[in-house]
């Protein structure tokens, strides 16, 4: 559905859904926000809201207007910062339709603990947005940034997240109830995506935008940014960031690739599952992360039959060892340098044993960067491909 489509039917939903409602609204006395950016500032923060150009948007011509506007405001608390929104804007911003909240990584280190309570009171937010931190660059420059495909960069953010989600392992899409909860509970800790600015240049949809607008540039997702409750303590490479999804269970579709001597195997994982068990060993708690992966076989770059039964088990071993080490790095990255339980090993443990839990909740902190975890790693080739053997296969004399 076109973004013009999409204005039309929230225009007439609206007058059935606002009508007698005291909070109701006139759809074109709006500003709508589709995502919300945040950075420090002295005594304070510093908001930015992406809103939506309803004339840029509307027009049926051509027009050389921005589809978004960028307003700015500072204060101390993220409550006043609605109000001074009033002063910058003719139309009441609605936010119910916020798609990104994009945290700056000096607010991140900060905490964002009250941030979050904000937009958990505010009853004009919903629950169905998704959260990224900044990287290399700020909140209020992400949101600056005009996207080439969507005309809407929020919505461009949050479409490219949600995909990258379902497709790509190094990316976890997280709302604000997951965020909370990870805060609050004993025994875990929330990661966020990182998003930063490429330095490719692509081409403008139109010269006299770019002119306005300056250089277009891409938006893109990178690794994760691992939290200690609700505080920023550092950045997980992308080998990492797959190892955490893949002990976490949240890979659903991703690429693997592996060498088998000189020959490149690439793999396309249609299916990952992940369990965290805990035993006792000597009175102290010890964790079996079992992951099961089932994969078809995406592309053979040199000379390796792939039918025999022999090198299908080979292909299985190498992938498992590939996701085993992956996962590895991401632990040793979270108990000696991150130093926080982004697994939920403290939460498995309080659940299957809560007596244990409750004499080393204290300091969890210090007793998971010594926690013994094993992993295991079973791989399953199902598919080989629309072609069993390699085109190109030399046949032995």
């Amino acid at each position: 559905m076109g973004l013009k489509r999409l204005l039309l039917v929230f225009a007439v939903l609206s007058t059935v859904f606002f009508t007698g409602c005291w909070s109701s609204r006139e759809v074109n006395t709006l500003g709508i926000t589709v995502c919300i950016g945040i950075d420090k500032a002295e005594n304070g923060y510093l908001v930015t809201k992406q809103i939506i150009n309803p004339r840029a948007i509307a027009s049926d011509k051509a027009t050389t207007e921005s589809p978004i506007v960028i307003y700015k405001a500072k204060a101390n608390s993220m409550a006043e910062v609605t109000s001074r929104f009033m002063t910058q804007s003719s139309r009441r911003i609605y936010d119910a339709h916020l798609r990104m909240v994009v945290f700056g990584e000096d607010v991140a280190k900060d905490g964002i603990q009250n941030i979050l309570e904000y937009f958990a009171r505010n009853y004009e937010f919903r629950t169905d947005y998704y959260f990224a931190v900044a990287r290399n660059t700020t909140a209020n420059e992400i949101l600056s940034i005009l996207t080439p495909i969507e005309t809407i960069p929020g919505i461009d953010m949050y479409n490219s997240l949600k995909m990258s989600d379902e497709g790509w392992a190094p990316v976890k899409s997280i709302r604000i109830i997951e965020l909370v909860n990870s805060i609050i509970a004993d025994g875990i800790n929330p990661v966020l995506v990182g998003i930063e600015i490429s330095q490719d240049r692509i081409s403008p949809r139109s010269t006299d935008v770019l002119k306005q607008s300056g250089d277009y540039k891409w938006l893109k997702y990178t690794e994760l940014c691992a939290f200690n409750k609700d505080k920023l303590v550092g950045w997980l490479g992308e080998d990492e960031s797959k190892g955490y999804n893949y002990i976490t269970g949240n890979v659903k579709n991703t690429v693997e690739y592996a060498y088998i001597g000189q020959v490149k195997v690439t793999y396309r994982i249609i299916n990952a599952r992940a369990a965290a068990k805990v035993n006792l060993v000597d009175n102290k708690p010890a964790i079996e992360v079992e992951i099961k992966v089932r994969q078809n076989i995406g592309s053979v770059e040199g000379q390796f039959d792939v039918t025999s039964e022999e090198n299908k088990q080979v292909l299985n071993e190498i992938l498992a060892s590939k996701i085993k080490l992956l996962c590895e790095k991401a632990l040793d990255k979270a108990q000696k340098t991150l130093k926080t339980d982004i697994f939920g090993f403290g939460e498995a443990i309080h659940r299957k044993y809560p007596k244990v839990w409750e004499k080393i909740k204290s300091d969890w902190n210090d007793k998971f960067l010594d926690l013994p975890v094993s992993i295991t790693v079973e791989a399953e080739t199902i598919q080989l491909g629309e072609i069993t053997k390699p085109l190109f296969l030399k046949e032995e004399d």
